[in-house]
């Protein structure tokens, strides 16, 4: 099977395209050819600075990716035989770029219903878990504003949608370049750059999705916050209360995901498609465009 792997820290262009051997399938697993992957910030984090990430992704080589979205093809004698041809999400922390996975977890196998897409499936990965995490944030910090940089990031638009109607005043931070798209998906939504950012009253938090530091700088010395909370930086010097927040994967909510998308409750954003033998270009172009939702990564099941 042929994987996409990274094999040192200098970063996407040093990733290599490898055969492997495909796993044997043991009685408590199921096969999966994959279909699709999401491009995310960590993917090239990872591929360039061995402290970003846990330290058994540090161990190379390794086969890049967390999860992605496949059809399960052959079942253990352990597992229900009725998974076999359905359509599933998996989580798979060991790498997910091959063509075929091996998943034994049960916890981590998602089977879709019809109404929602691979795309949509695979944009779910890092993304509403790692929002509902900031809406938890917001939630536990009674301010009076909450001002959200990178708003228009895949996250920040899933918090949007989460977010519950308040009296509290949002206000999402966007670039120039960016509010003609996030008032296309956020039309209800006033969004805000940084010049156009009125004089706040009151207690302030700061959402950090953007993790640009001179940004962040700048919002403290006009918003005086109470609390930065950040997904992007684990650490920022300040004498502002500060935290770096992570997700903690949970397969109940990936489940109440996946059913509102299929409800049409969570609207997935979405951007350009790159087939699998065009991964540091997909990776290229997501580090290097604004936000206009998540890049992914496909292969069609007849080409393998």
């Amino acid at each position: 099977m042929l994987t996409v792997t990274q094999t040192d820290f200098n970063g996407i262009d040093s990733l290599t395209y490898r055969e492997q051997p495909t796993p044997k399938l043991p009685a408590n697993g199921v096969q999966l050819a994959m279909t699709t992957w999401p491009v995310v910030p960590s993917d090239w984090h990872r591929e360039s600075q061995p402290d970003a990430t846990a330290e058994q992704l540090a161990i190379l080589p390794r086969i890049i990716g967390v999860g992605g979205v496949g059809e399960i093809t052959a079942v253990g004698t352990q597992r229900d035989a009725h998974l076999c041809h359905q359509r599933a999400l998996v989580m798979h922390p060991n790498g997910s770029y091959a063509e075929t996975i091996i998943s034994t977890n049960p916890d981590w196998l998602f089977p879709l219903p019809a109404t929602v897409s691979d795309a949509d499936a695979a944009a779910l990965t890092a993304g509403p878990g790692t929002a509902t995490v900031l809406r938890a944030a917001i939630l536990a910090n009674p301010t009076d504003n909450v001002v959200i940089t990178g708003a228009n990031a895949v996250i920040g638009l899933f918090l949007q949608q989460l977010l519950p109607t308040s009296d509290r005043h949002i206000y999402p931070i966007v670039s120039p370049a960016s509010r003609a798209y996030f008032q296309q998906v956020q039309p209800h939504t006033p969004a805000y750059t940084l010049a156009e950012l009125p004089h706040l009253t009151g207690t302030t938090l700061i959402i950090d999705i953007a993790g640009a530091s001179g940004l962040l700088q700048e919002l403290i010395s006009r918003c005086q916050p109470e609390k930065i909370v950040s997904i992007a930086l684990q650490n920022f010097p300040t004498t502002v209360p500060f935290e770096f927040v992570h997700e903690d994967f949970n397969p109940v909510q990936m489940r109440t995901f996946i059913q509102a998308v299929a409800t049409g409750r969570l609207q997935v954003p979405l951007d350009r498609t790159f087939p699998f033998t065009a991964v540091k270009a997909a990776q290229h172009y997501a580090q290097d465009h604004h936000s206009r939702g998540r890049v992914l990564v496909t292969k069609t099941k007849g080409s393998y």
